[in-house]
């Protein structure tokens, strides 16, 4: 924490500098590229809630009119405390020595359009800056489907009347992620220490009744903030809470999340791109070559797999290593849901010759998602049976699920069979099952990342990845609320896509997968889970014509994920946080 609420810039938490020789060392192995780690912004560079950071607390500021300066005086307070990319000594990154310890509290901000144009940035920054960006989210919303129910006339009241009115426009976001206390699992007393801190600023002189922390989070608009948490589950012997990767539709979450050249990760796991980077051409039989994403597929101002650089905006150097994010908050209407595979599990039951209703309830999720709820594909096991096989060869991890207590032993290697775990499900590809009898071409996962099924030249069963990955998206945030089975109760997830180009990468996949189905070969079918219902509303599952039996056809879903706030939003290097606190961008 800083020592008080006009501390002068330095480190987080006061702390020195990354020693020069671990910053412009020599390059990392395999030649890969070397990022400046303290000018990136860690959220960028870490999925927190795998680094031991369970719990998250978002914060949405506005700048009043004729609040530039003070704008600029509470980003020069927030400077100095953002959590950057650079490693921790706590990492397993060989030769740590000498690096700072991971913070209890992550601190991260960004900002809209309209909050740089109220900081004060010069108008050819501010012009030729992307067109999405520039219109933001809830003008957007034909093209990613947020109609309806989605539609920000519905969203909760901060983001709803941020649309609605000038005065309420959101300008910043500030984002704490915080570590669990050892002692019970909930959050360590920090986070609070941090919100005071944040709220001092608002009611500093400085501030001068200018910058406002915007309340009206929730659907009663009583949050002043938005509190996001891991799903926890209590530690049978120890009583404490432990989070899961579980999401309120009960499946695990978080897999093949995208690695990019120069991240943090390959360093300390050589084989960290397996099923997250880019599948190379293989043939059949051969064992899958997976490379990391371009650099600049993720961070503005580096090559992207095009060989180019995205678009961007002047100077140079305002953009460079940053990026954008598009952030939703998502509400799961978990009653509707369960209802709905209640309601087809009996026929479909029948209709593919499944033993129990319970196996016909847990392949019919398993299909909508493309992976079954312990987070093993279909690709991998398309039956329950071959299913739990696979989780027969890691029977630890079955003895952690079912809150069977683990002695020192079994606790390390338990986490040695989560990593071989984790590698297995992430490493297939699509190019096996091109009519999609293992996992049907319309599923959830399917749409999101194709992998290598949209090889527009595959030869010889040779299929690799080259189109997919130039609309691949970092997935960060976590679930909010409790999980219960009333729709109306406050439950879901905070999704924050980061990109290069919002328009390549998280509109296309919004709007061509998500809320399309022509090049998945589903037609005008949506997404089974996150799609909007008003085009279509069902749902396809394949049959093997070997088989005798008939597809079959879920219909009339209702809609399971509505879109209940967001925007878009630039997350700056830390130079260009710098630049704007000085009040000091030169677009010539």
């Amino acid at each position: 924490m800083p020592k008080d609420d006009t501390a002068t810039p330095g480190h987080w938490q006061g702390e020195p500098a990354m020693p020069a020789a671990l910053r412009r060392g020599a390059p990392p192995p395999g030649g890969a590229r070397r990022l400046d780690l303290p000018d990136i912004q860690g959220n960028i560079h870490r999925p927190y809630g795998r680094y031991g950071f369970p719990y998250a607390r978002y914060f949405l500021f506005h700048i009043a009119e004729g609040g530039s300066a003070a704008g600029r005086w509470f980003v020069d307070q927030i400077r100095p405390q953002v959590t950057t990319a650079e490693p921790w000594a706590s990492s397993r990154v060989p030769g740590a020595d000498g690096l700072r310890p991971k913070p209890p509290v992550a601190l991260n901000i960004a900002f809209t359009w309209t909050g740089l144009a109220a900081l004060g940035l010069p108008t050819a920054t501010l012009r030729q800056m992307p067109d999405e960006f520039i219109e933001g989210m809830a003008r957007r919303k034909h093209v990613l489907g947020d109609l309806g129910d989605n539609d920000p006339a519905c969203w909760d009241p901060v983001w709803r009347e941020g649309v609605a009115r000038r005065e309420r426009r959101v300008h910043v976001w500030i984002g704490l992620c915080a570590q669990a206390r050892e002692s019970d699992g909930g959050p360590v007393e920090a986070l609070e220490r941090w919100t005071r801190w944040l709220q001092s600023l608002v009611a500093h002189w400085r501030a001068g009744g200018k910058v406002l922390l915007l309340e009206g989070h929730g659907r009663d608009g009583a949050g002043l903030w938005q509190d996001s948490a891991a799903i926890m589950a209590r530690d049978p012997e120890s009583g404490r809470l432990v989070p899961t990767a579980k999401e309120h539709f009960g499946f695990t979450d978080g897999i093949s999340d995208p690695v990019f050249a120069g991240q943090g990760v390959l360093e300390e796991d050589a084989g960290a791109a397996t099923g997250a980077g880019k599948l190379l051409a293989s043939p059949p039989g051969v064992p899958r070559r997976w490379e990391p994403l371009a650099t600049g597929e993720f961070l503005l101002g580096h090559p992207s797999e095009g060989q180019e650089l995205a678009r961007s905006s002047v100077p140079y150097g305002f953009m460079r290593n940053g990026t954008f994010m598009a952030l939703r908050k998502l509400h799961q209407n978990t009653g509707r849901f369960a209802a709905a595979i209640e309601r087809h599990a009996a026929v479909f039951q029948r209709v593919a010759g499944l033993p129990t209703p319970e196996v016909a309830r847990e392949t019919l999720r398993a299909k909508m998602v493309g992976r079954w709820s312990s987070g093993v594909p279909l690709i991998l096991a398309p039956t329950h049976a071959e299913m739990l096989a696979v989780l027969d060869r890691f029977p630890l991890l079955l003895k952690q699920q079912r809150g069977q207590p683990l002695t020192a032993a079994e606790a390390l290697a338990a986490k040695r069979q989560l990593a071989t775990f984790n590698r297995e499900v992430a490493d297939y590809r699509y190019g096996d099952d091109p009519e999609g009898m293992r996992c049907p071409l319309g599923s959830h996962v399917r749409r999101a990342n194709p992998r290598d099924m949209l090889d527009p030249a595959p030869k010889d069963g040779c299929t690799a990845s080259t189109l997919t990955n130039r609309r691949r998206i970092l997935r960060r945030g976590l679930p909010y609320g409790e999980t219960t089975p009333r729709d109306e109760d406050e439950h879901g997830v905070f999704i924050m896509a980061l990109c290069a180009s919002l328009f390549r990468q998280f509109e296309f996949v919004q709007q061509q997968w998500m809320q399309y189905g022509l090049d998945l070969d589903s037609g005008n079918d949506t997404c089974p889970i996150t799609g909007s219902r008003g085009q279509s509303t069902r749902f396809v599952i394949p049959a093997d014509p070997a088989s005798g039996r008939l597809p079959y056809v879920a219909a009339e879903l209702p809609q399971f994920v509505e879109t209940r706030g967001g925007d878009y939003f630039f997350i700056p290097s830390l130079t260009a946080l710098r630049m704007i606190a000085m009040g000091e961008i030169d677009p010539t």
